[in-house]
């Protein structure tokens, strides 16, 4: 039976010192690819009006000719950033990857009016889907960006089935620097592997989180960074995720380490740190796999960090745009989910008495 081998990397920026080649030491593990997918996390535009947040990603689409030259095939760009310019920059980014042969999925407007693709390498039919976990406000007549919902997701299965013979999706969801799913998460890709997906591919968190076989598919829950920004030591591991596929699904994957050098380059690691790397993320796999992670522990293990990284950004927005972002910053103090960090943490503190 006929099989291709699909590569997926996390989250690119495009942005690297001194104008480097983002993709320069890593595009030999991408030479037997058929598809070659990623995270686009950046606006490719010159133009628009920048929204008031504490990290603003864009590049000149000139640069997508990195993209090109490394053979990336399709790109996610339903996630954080894609509004980072505004209606003019997400139109723009949208222009610049069709302009150049670049599918991308999970957005769309009137002139790109579905936000899926198919690709079809050696007789078999690859559909793909994007979706985020969180929204924008004010749309425009005829712009969307794709939710995570998972009654819209499983439609989306569903008609992507009856065209193709695998279906991936993509998802931007969880906690930045976090090595583990929630439980919600875990339960989310399994009801969609469930509902005919064969590989749910997760991005956003910034660092690699575990992986799971389950049943017939195959869910990795965060890729990680990938040619991005890595100011602490846990963003600069990432992974090149190989799957062969045949027309009945995921035959097996395999996964190369790299590491993000200190200029936003990934790099493939040694012999050594990749045996570490892939040891560190059988451990972080098994409490998924064996279903050790209920909600009360997943909130002890996010707590700290989720609580020190939001304040850090409110305190740069709040600066920066002043007393509206305070008004919301109180607002998230008080939210549900940030007392269930509070209480996570009191638990954590307790337990180490």
């Amino acid at each position: 039976m006929s099989t291709l081998r699909l590569i997926a990397v996390g989250d690119i920026c495009l942005k690297t010192k001194n104008n480097m080649h983002p993709f320069e030491n890593v595009k030999s593990a991408f030479r037997d690819k058929d598809i070659l997918f990623g995270n686009l996390e950046t606006v490719l535009s010159n133009q628009g009006k920048e929204v008031e947040k504490a990290v603003l990603l864009h590049a000149s689409p000139e640069k997508v000719e990195y993209l090109k030259d490394a053979g990336f095939d399709i790109l996610n760009v339903a996630n954080n950033h894609i509004m980072d310019l505004g209606w003019g920059g997400f139109n723009d980014t949208l222009e610049v990857l069709n302009r150049n042969d670049l599918k991308f999925i999970g957005a769309g407007n009137q002139k790109f009016n579905h936000s899926y693709t198919i690709v079809e390498r050696k007789g078999i039919k690859l559909g793909f889907l994007g979706y985020y976990e969180g929204g924008f406000k004010n749309f425009k007549k005829g712009v969307f960006i794709d939710r995570v919902n998972e009654n819209e997701i499983s439609a989306g299965i569903k008609h992507l089935k009856s065209k193709c013979d695998v279906v991936i999706v993509s998802l931007h969801w969880g906690i930045e620097n976090i090595f583990y799913p929630s439980p919600k998460q875990i339960k989310l890709a399994r009801n969609l592997i469930d509902a005919g997906s064969s590989l749910v591919l997760g991005h956003h968190p910034h660092i690699v989180q575990g992986i799971e076989r389950y049943k017939n598919g195959l869910i990795v829950y965060s890729l990680g960074n990938f040619q991005f920004i890595a100011d602490r030591e846990k963003n600069r591991s990432s992974v090149i995720l190989t799957v062969r596929i045949n027309k009945n699904g995921i035959e097996d994957y395999k996964i190369i380490p790299v590491k993000i050098d200190e200029n936003l380059i990934p790099c493939v690691m040694n012999n050594q740190n990749t045996q570490e790397m892939l040891s560190f993320i059988n451990k972080i796999s098994l409490p998924i796999i064996e279903e050790r992670l209920n909600e009360k522990r997943w909130f002890e293990e996010i707590s700290r960090e989720h609580l020190v990284g939001n304040m850090k950004s409110w305190i740069v927005r709040i600066k920066k745009y002043g007393i509206k972002h305070l008004l919301q910053c109180i607002k998230w103090l008080i939210s549900p989910f940030t007392v269930n960090c509070y209480l996570g943490l009191l638990r954590q503190r307790l337990k180490k008495r």
